[in-house]
């Protein structure tokens, strides 16, 4: 690995002449796609691996600690994978509060500002004026006012389009809609204004925004209507075979998997760990809960404090072992947009699920046939409840929930990949 001025590091993999032939493509990605850690890294990853098997594909991406273990994994799909080191952000309580009242002074939402750092950007820009590509893929709308920079260089003529994970602007709104202390409602409404400007302003320059489902399609065109939104949903690897959800002798687990860092995971965690899960083991002691994620716990670790039955797994290098000991998976997101990936995997693992509302959102579930979805505390408990006692009832919303999973595998989705991001296949005439 060789490192550049502002810590930007290149790799090159070597390709052969049949890689030359095929037409190049950029993908950019404000996380470093690998290992798959979360939702986003995932989605990240299968779509690059699609691109890769008709294109010349370069990477531009950041980090702070980018991980050994990728290099490896992405050069076998890419052409080239450049690096733009981001600065540590201080961790320290004060740093954290001058940083994010400067950006709500500004109207700037955090994931914006992080990527709309002039000597970041700049970076971006001294890799576009060397390349010519002829389709650019943005990963997050985070990095949405890019479009700029790639048209204002030789890359004018490029396709160009945004992977819109979420719709960045529905999140704030929920966060500033919820309750919360008094002082920080000015700065969550200025997120949520500064995410609705950028969707507003950028969404209909790309060629095609990809939605990861038709409810989140909707919300974008109803912020940009002249936009060309295509639909790709998240997927998953389905494991060869599916875990018989029944409990024998061993004591019932009930499971959380999500990023912690990621609000919605967290401010869901601790609506359950405060308001679900002391019914649940008042009801059975026996049941264990098991919380698998990357991220900071401290938060989470006072509040199980004194719940015996709670543990904080962390990181996990596989998740197998864990999914299959679980009975039931619970998806408490009160705020969130996008689909859940975790809700997949529980269904290719034939686990039961117990969702709210919120966290049901974009797939196709039907409750008491797929999934079981319970919004109030009480409900939600009882659900858990229910499913924990009742094998039956538990066994056939895995096997519904198993079925229903088959279309969403990676191999299936990467397939309609090429279709989607052809030009020829995309009405012109849209507003760029």
């Amino acid at each position: 690995m060789r490192m550049m001025g502002l810590k930007v590091a290149e790799k090159r993999s070597l390709n052969d002449d049949v890689m030359n032939e095929r037409e190049r493509a950029l993908v950019i990605s404000p996380e470093f796609p690998y290992p798959l850690t979360s939702g986003g890294t995932q989605r990240t990853f299968h779509i690059l691996r699609a691109l890769s098997r008709a294109h010349r594909v370069d990477l531009v991406t950041f980090s702070e600690h980018p991980s050994p273990e990728g290099w490896d994994v992405l050069s076998a799909l890419c052409s080239q994978i450049h690096l733009i080191a981001l600065p540590p952000h201080p961790k320290t309580p004060l740093a954290f509060f001058r940083r994010n009242l400067s950006r709500a002074i500004r109207g700037i939402n955090p994931l914006v500002d992080r990527f709309a750092d002039p000597t970041i950007r700049q970076a971006v820009n001294d890799w576009l004026a060397g390349h010519r590509y002829d389709l650019i893929l943005m990963e997050h709308s985070w990095i949405a006012p890019y479009i700029e920079d790639i048209r204002a260089s030789g890359n004018r003529g490029a396709f160009t389009v945004l992977d819109a994970h979420n719709v960045e602007s529905e999140l704030w709104r929920q966060y500033y809609r919820q309750p919360a202390r008094w002082w920080t409602k000015p700065a969550l409404y200025r997120y949520w204004q500064s995410a609705r400007r950028i969707e507003q302003r950028y969404f209909d320059r790309f060629d095609v925004v990809l939605a990861v489902s038709p409810s989140d399609r909707e919300k974008i065109l109803r912020l940009a209507p002249r936009a060309s939104v295509a639909i790709i949903p998240n997927g998953i690897e389905l494991p060869p075979h599916r875990h018989d959800p029944s409990t024998g002798d061993r004591p019932p687990v009930v499971g959380f998997v999500g990023s912690l860092d990621y609000p919605p995971n967290h401010l869901g965690l601790e609506w359950f760990l405060a308001r679900v899960w002391p019914r649940i083991a008042q009801r059975l002691p026996e049941a264990q809960f098991v919380i698998i994620g990357r991220g900071d716990r401290q938060r989470l670790k006072r509040l199980c404090r004194g719940q015996e039955t709670v543990r904080l797994a962390g990181a996990v290098p596989d998740l197998t072992p864990y999914l299959s000991r679980m009975a039931v998976m619970v998806v408490p997101l009160r705020h969130g947009s996008g689909t859940r990936i975790k809700i997949l995997e529980a269904w290719a693992h034939g686990i039961a699920v117990v969702s709210t509302s919120r966290g049901a959102e974009g797939l196709p579930c039907q409750h008491m046939e797929n999934i079981w979805i319970a919004d109030e505390a009480s409900d939600f408990a009882a659900a858990v409840i229910y499913l924990l006692t009742d094998h039956a009832t538990r066994r056939r919303l895995a096997r519904s929930a198993y079925e229903e999973v088959q279309s969403y595998s990676w191999s299936v989705i990467e397939e309609r990949l090429p279709a989607v991001l052809d030009r020829r296949g995309v009405a012109r005439g849209q507003s760029r």
